[in-house]
């Protein structure tokens, strides 16, 4: 049974208000579909600026080092690298100076406690250092312990 609002409408009216009706959900459809490209485009344009933006830094910090790699090469060693060499040759040079300024016996405690000789042989080597040169063989002994000692 047909409503009286059916009644009242006429069918151009009704083809009217029904094709206005499909009109509004066009819009409502192209909207929706519109607003989830958007966010799909956005979403890839958010993935491209962050990717944009690695690059870059990467580029940037690939310029400073090539930047510090040729201050260093026209320059010669960074400080860290410089100053670990200057401690390393001060230590040489006084090591070296005081293992001429030493006595046998400091230079073979030195060796032992550097486990560069044993506990007999650091015996051995103090007996022959602290008994002296002897008389024998003229200078084959004082030879052959400054050869043992050094």
């Amino acid at each position: 049974m047909p409503s009286t609002t059916d009644r009242a409408l006429s069918t151009p009216l009704k083809i009217l208000l029904y094709g206005l009706l499909g009109l509004v959900s066009l819009f409502v459809v192209i909207a929706a579909v519109r607003v989830a490209f958007g966010l799909f485009f956005g979403l890839i344009g958010l993935i491209l600026g962050l990717l944009s933006l690695a690059v870059t830094i990467g580029f940037i910090v690939a310029i400073g080092y090539a930047v510090y790699w040729v201050v260093s090469e026209v320059f010669g060693q960074d400080e860290v690298t410089a100053s670990a060499t200057d401690a390393s040759r001060a230590q040489a040079a006084h090591t070296t100076g005081e293992a001429n300024e030493t006595d046998p016996v400091d230079r073979l405690s030195e060796r032992y406690a550097n486990g560069e000789i044993s506990e007999a042989e650091l015996e051995r080597r103090l007996e022959q250092a602290l008994d002296g040169p002897s008389v024998d063989d003229s200078g084959t002994a004082e030879f052959e312990r400054d050869r043992e000692l050094n």
